[in-house]
């Protein structure tokens, strides 16, 4: 259930709000095995490290738009970097965001 109401707190700061775009683009487990699996795979190099869209439409069994909806909202929020080679998108996993979300969660315990 999401609550819709506009953010009004003077509670609430910059760091809340960059934790919580984060982990919304996370909040569903097609992104979260999307970012697992490009965190596994782009840790080798040379070609077996590329992957595009029909990787990942393979992958996961899912429709070529399906996986590019979750993709576009990784992208968005900046956890994907796309490079373009010939006529595919390949996808990169964005390792500084993530180390970032790390401490953000981290900050949390404080």
């Amino acid at each position: 259930m999401r609550i819709r109401s506009e953010v009004s707190s003077t509670f609430i700061n910059e760091t809340d709000f960059e934790l919580s775009k984060i982990a919304d683009a996370l909040a569903h487990p097609v992104r979260a095995a999307l970012v697992r699996y490009l965190s596994e795979k782009n840790n080798g190099t040379g070609v077996d490290s590329l992957t595009c869209n029909k990787d990942l439409v393979e992958l996961f069994n899912y429709s070529q738009s399906t996986i590019s909806q979750h993709v576009k909202l990784l992208k968005e929020v900046g956890l994907f970097r796309t490079a373009q080679q010939d006529k595919f998108t390949h996808y990169y996993l964005n390792f500084d965001l993530l180390e970032r979300l790390g401490q953000l969660v981290e900050s949390l315990r404080s």
